[in-house]
């Protein structure tokens, strides 16, 4: 029996996300690009939301967060690691959203849209920029440096002017180099970073100077540690109780 189409019922459905997306790209379009410095990070509510960051007002980011001044931190960061590139040349735009609505993944619906407008927008989104590990797979695959690391390599000189001269232990000197670099630094460990390897136990190095260069204090651990190896890499450092020799990385 042939059906017939009823006329007085249909189905609808609400496109919430683009939706979502129409409206933000509308509010985004009324900020204005502000610089991304510490007073301007600070003066940010502790909340949620989307934000756009911009390389000389070009949009080249696209990111959400659960707390937008904690990720700009993280950015500003990163930034301030990186050779080719300085702080005084990005901006930010945020806005604060609701949890309800960051569930539905607004940053993918507004990178779509700015690369259906420009195919050069938000180039650092997928490209690198992230605050990821590329993880061990990575270094010992051998894969070429691309997108953000390629172009704005780490400052493997960057002066570490919290360490003081003197005598250190390895695992307390490689912590605190750890947490105060403004790029990866890992090195292995048998369960985390804070209790080391049982190599650094009762190991101690003398720090010549303060203000010396990562890569300085990366070697000094590395002649402390027999039969260890401090590599650089563009995007990170790596230590690792090895003898490898790496396609895009310089040994120590």
């Amino acid at each position: 029996m042939q059906q017939i189409a009823s006329v007085n019922a249909a189905h609808f459905e609400i496109d919430i996300v683009r939706a979502l997306a129409d409206q933000l790209i509308e509010k985004f379009g009324q900020l204005s690009v502000g610089p991304l410095t510490e007073e301007a990070i600070k003066a940010l509510e502790p909340n949620q939301g989307v934000y756009q960051l911009f390389l000389n007002n070009e949009l080249v980011y696209i990111g959400k967060a659960g707390s937008l001044p904690t990720r700009l931190f993280d950015h500003l960061t990163k930034i301030d690691g990186r050779q080719n590139i300085s702080a005084s040349q990005v901006g930010f735009k945020c806005l604060y959203i609701h949890r309800n609505w960051t569930a539905l993944a607004p940053e993918t619906s507004l990178i779509d849209y700015y690369q259906s407008q420009d195919v050069r927008a938000s180039a650092w989104n997928g490209n690198g920029f992230g605050p990821h590990d590329p993880g061990r797979e990575r270094e010992t695959t051998n894969k070429q440096p691309d997108g953000f690391d390629a172009i704005y390599p780490i400052k493997d000189a960057f002066p570490c002017s919290w360490i003081e001269a003197g005598s250190w232990p390895v695992l307390k000197l490689l912590v605190s180099l750890k947490r105060g670099l403004p790029y990866l630094l890992r090195y292995e460990a048998e369960s985390s970073y804070v209790k080391g390897h049982p190599d650094f136990i009762g190991v101690t190095l003398n720090v010549p100077r303060t203000n010396m260069a990562a890569r300085e204090l990366l070697s000094l651990i590395a002649q402390a540690l027999p039969g260890w190896q401090a590599t650089v890499f563009k995007s990170h450092m790596i230590l690792y109780k090895e003898h490898r020799s790496y396609n895009f990385g310089v040994r120590l």
